[in-house]
């Protein structure tokens, strides 16, 4: 960024103050967020080049502006960025058409990957982890109102994996309040963490100082009063009155004048250049806020650009950028940009466009250029603009692809392809994840008329905005008034919705019913979550069989790259997940949620990810299921997948509850529940009180398990296909026991009864194991020993039938406390030992505890873990270290995990101190079963 002369930056000693405290902070590793919002021409941009200039010697400086021009330009912002990053062997962003700056498609970052925000900030991520030094990184991205929607993502993902990091980042926005922010963001600036600077007007003492800066007499205190109550001490109107108006005028007791338009004095102050440096200029505003000094010259005809360009810099109206080869022409402010632009005449402005568009290699760039030269509506324009949305749909650049299909609505004479053009538009901003925009085009699509299209885009939008009732009348509608113009794929999209929403409402029936109406239609040629759809409706209706079958087309492995390869297969990985064949079901589901990532369903991916985390808190996988609950939720926020966040943050509960972390456990329950009570998902909120009764079962508070689950017993509920399926939401198991602990023991036999008979007849032996072990504790209750023995151990045969799990840990704990009251000391040890061990193992606290004091009574001593006398490590420090094993650089490990090196070496610096080594190798020792 251009550094001021010191005379010319005036005032905010106390804000420079408070972000130099901030980067002392970032410096100390501690990552920290700087937000500084105002009006246009407030002083945002000269705070920040004053604070790089004085507070920030010797940082590495990482800058980047968003562009008004260039908001529709996927990952433009992210790809300045980069620019100042240093290559990173297999970091780089796959190239995207369309997606690098005017004169960046060479630079540190070829390309984008378009589609997926995540792997964007991933990879710029792994770049930034190659910056740090002995001094911070200044991270500055100016005028994020105007950056790309994609960019906003992927920034954010960044931002929230800054853990120990020395990074300070400076956001400067018109309003931090914009709705356009995505969530993630918003969450981040209003986080306490976030030092959030409003500027207002300069005081009266600071526009003295302005005005005697700019000679040659300085004004009294009065008139500078009355200037600073005309402007609102904008310091950029003040300096323009002050350049416009001699002393007596602005002195006088008359009215204020009112100031001339801002572009006057640039146009005036552009006049008083030669024709080089004026037609530099023009061509620089036509071409954005920075752009390469050759393209601005040969646009503009300039046979001398160096020569045009030094007199444009003493003008002030250029700089020349610090960043790029060949040289790049930045403009100081985009006010003067914006000044220059207006300035042109309508027909130049329109030919600079039209030669522009030749000039540039970037198609969406070139056609950009072709809108703003555009005098009306143009045919062949808009069919090339919708040409162009198709192939970057076909790819799922969702953001390029709304921007170039509301373009050609725009240059469209005919109604009827508007319609289509804005209803298409709108879709692709929904899959892009921009709802709000979407959201703003709803009155004008409710304006059109009523067709099949016009309802299942409504009903999208509905849906994904949660408004569930209104998304049914929509989606139903567009089946009602389709006709022989309805395309099949637009009935295709409006199954598949429907078949989502009926699921999200745990409607069984309706959700095979949609799904098979969807799957009757030709395929499309991008994925649908129809064929999964279709599996879970029957599973969840208790036809296991069937829905299996019915993804009979999936081979056990092998590449997904196509949508027959890859529809049905997270749904595969959920039923053998509640079949109990936890390692299949750990298999499918990793290779959905990469596949998903890759170019699959956004949102598919996050729900295969958080079925991850339930498949190996199942299999007592407990670091796996923490880090991979962790990662699903955030993922989520970052993407704003409201309708997920409930099923990832209630998984992401129950491993942090079984090792006694109530707070964390509570919070995500408590998240989950939020979410549930705003979709009216009853399948969402039995997962979060599940959650919650967990946090209660750990805890020894069994009423506190009845009061959480007690309602699901209520008749009302409609839809009771998905919470009465064994394998899907163990919410019986857990109420049953309460029950019985608390002495209600036939309200236990008629909550466990229904359960039993359920798993039995689907023969799933995990859900077989957890019945028998609630049925042993309630016959020991009832006084009938034999029944209750006899229970336990078919718990235990049922286990010896499935995968080691999490629930045969807890069968051996209730045998095992059984047999010690019942006077059988030696075999109860045995059982309590076995216990332990997984407990152990899992650092389930609160069942070790209760395991520890059976076996005491048992007359047997505990014997502690070999690193009983270290601090037990954190589930992060734990996966850290276990990758580490495994033979994985601190690089490696940091884009498995998507964290920064800095974070990994932090995490491995705990480990070390913590298991009292120095190396690796100790890890190994340490870590390594045998070893």
């Amino acid at each position: 960024m251009r550094q001021t002369n010191d005379a010319l930056f005036l005032g905010r000693q106390e804000e420079l103050a408070r972000m130099g405290g901030w980067l002392d902070r970032a410096a100390r590793g501690e990552p920290r967020i700087v937000v500084i919002d105002g009006a246009a021409g407030i002083g945002k941009t000269s705070l920040i080049r004053r604070f790089l200039a004085d507070k920030a010697r010797g940082c590495r400086v990482v800058t980047a502006s968003g562009e008004e021009m260039e908001r529709e330009l996927a990952y433009g912002v992210i790809t300045q960025l980069m620019h100042h990053l240093p290559e990173t062997p297999g970091a780089a962003l796959p190239e995207t058409p369309g997606a690098a700056l005017p004169g960046t498609a060479h630079g540190a970052c070829s390309g984008i990957a378009a589609h997926d925000p995540v792997a964007a900030g991933a990879a710029f991520l792994d770049a930034l982890g190659r910056l740090h030094g002995r001094n911070p990184v200044v991270m500055v991205i100016d005028d994020i109102h105007w950056a790309d929607t994609p960019s906003l993502h992927a920034l954010t993902f960044v931002l929230r994996r800054l853990r120990v990091d020395r990074v300070l980042t400076v956001l400067a926005t018109r309003d931090s309040a914009d709705l356009r922010l995505p969530q993630g963001l918003h969450r981040l600036i209003s986080d306490d963490t976030t030092l959030r600077l409003s500027l207002d007007g300069l005081p009266v003492p600071d526009l003295m100082a302005l005005n005697a800066s700019l000679g040659p007499a300085p004004l009294p205190r009065r008139t500078m009063a009355r200037l600073r109550d005309h402007t609102q001490g904008n310091p950029l109107h003040v300096k323009a009155l002050l350049q416009q108006f001699p002393a007596d005028v602005l002195g006088g007791h008359s009215v204020l004048p009112a100031p001339r338009r801002y572009e006057r004095i640039i146009t005036e102050r552009l006049g008083a250049c030669g024709p080089g440096a004026r037609h530099l200029v023009q061509a620089a505003a036509v071409l954005g806020m920075s752009g390469p000094l050759h393209l601005a010259a040969e646009l503009g005809a300039v046979p001398e650009p160096l020569g045009a360009l030094t007199e444009a810099m003493a003008c002030d109206l250029l700089d020349e950028s610090p960043v790029g080869t060949p040289p790049q022409v930045v403009f100081p402010h985009p006010l003067l940009r914006a000044a220059v632009y207006r300035g042109l005449e309508p027909a130049e402005r329109s030919r600079l466009h039209r030669s522009a568009a030749e000039l540039v290699h970037e198609p969406w760039i070139a056609l950009q250029h072709r809108l703003h030269a555009a005098v009306g509506p143009d045919a062949e324009l808009a069919e090339e603009l919708a040409l162009f949305a198709a192939q970057q749909s076909a790819r799922g650049v969702w953001s390029a692809a709304a921007s170039a299909t509301m373009a050609a609505a725009r240059m469209t004479a005919e109604p009827g392809r508007r319609s289509r053009w804005l209803l298409r538009g709108a879709e692709y901003l929904l899959l892009a994840g921009d709802v709000s925009q979407a959201a703003e085009l709803e009155q004008t699509i409710r304006g059109m008329t009523p067709d099949a299209e016009q309802h299942y885009v409504l009903g999208h939008l509905a849906l994904t905005t949660g408004r569930l009732h209104e998304a049914r009348r929509e989606l139903a509608a567009c089946w009602d008034t389709c006709d022989a113009t309805t395309g099949t794929e637009t009935l295709r999209k409006a199954a598949e919705q429907m078949a989502w929403l009926c699921l999200i409402q745990g409607d069984a029936p309706r959700i095979i019913h949609w799904a098979r109406r969807g799957l009757d239609l030709p395929p499309g040629n991008r994925s649908s979550f129809l064929r999964d759809s279709l599996a879970i409706g029957l599973a969840v209706s208790g036809d296991y069989e069937e829905g299996m079958r019915s993804l009979a087309h999936l081979r056990d492995a092998g590449p997904r790259d196509t949508p027959e390869q890859l529809d049905g297969l997270l749904a595969r990985g959920m039923l053998r997940l509640w079949n109990g064949q936890l390692r299949e079901a750990r298999r499918d589901l990793e290779e959905a949620f990469a596949s998903h990532r890759r170019g699959g369903l956004p949102y598919a991916a996050l729900v295969a990810l958080g079925f991850l985390t339930d498949a190996a808190y199942r299999a007592g996988q407990w670091d796996e299921a923490i880090a991979h609950g962790t990662h699903a939720v955030s993922l989520a926020e970052d993407t704003d997948q409201i309708s997920i966040l409930a099923v990832v943050h209630a998984m992401t509960a129950c491993p942090l509850a079984g090792r006694g972390e109530f707070r964390a456990a509570e919070a995500h329950a408590g998240a989950a529940a939020e979410h549930a009570r705003v979709l009216g998902d009853v399948n969402d909120s039995a997962f979060a009180a599940t959650a919650l009764a967990l946090v209660h079962t750990a805890r020894g508070d069994h009423e506190g398990v009845i009061q959480q689950l007690s309602p699901f017993l209520r008749p009302e509920i409609v839809h009771r296909y998905g919470i009465e399926e064994p394998g899907l939401v163990g919410w019986r198991p857990l109420l049953a026991e309460a029950l019985t602990r608390t002495g209600r023991t036939e309200e236990a036999h008629e909550v466990l009864t229904p359960y039993e008979r359920r798993a039995t007849e689907r023969s799933r032996p995990i859900e077989q194991a957890a019945a028998a072990r609630c049925r042993g504790l309630l016959e020991e209750a009832r006084g009938h020993a034999d029944a209750a023995d006899q229970a336990f151990r078919d718990g235990l045969r049922h286990c010896s039938q499935a995968e080691g799990c999490w629930e045969e840990a807890l069968v051996r704990l209730s045998y095992g406390t059984f047999l010690r009251r019942s006077g059988r000391r030696k075999e109860a040890a045995g059982e309590l030992e076995a216990a332990h061990r997984t407990f152990q193992r899992l650092q389930a606290t609160p069942y070790l505890e209760r395991c520890a004091r059976e076996l005491s009574g048992c007359g047997r001593v505990t014997v502690r873990p070999q690193n009983a006398g270290h601090p037990v490590l954190t589930a992060q420090e734990l996966t850290v270290a276990r990758l580490a094993v495994r033979g994985m650089t601190n690089q490696q490990i940091a884009r498995e995990l998507v964290l920064s090196v800095k974070t990994i070496e932090y995490h491995l610096s705990n480990s070390y101190t913590k298991l009292g080594i120095t190396s690796r190798m100790g890890l190994i020792e340490q870590l390594t079963p045998g070893a």
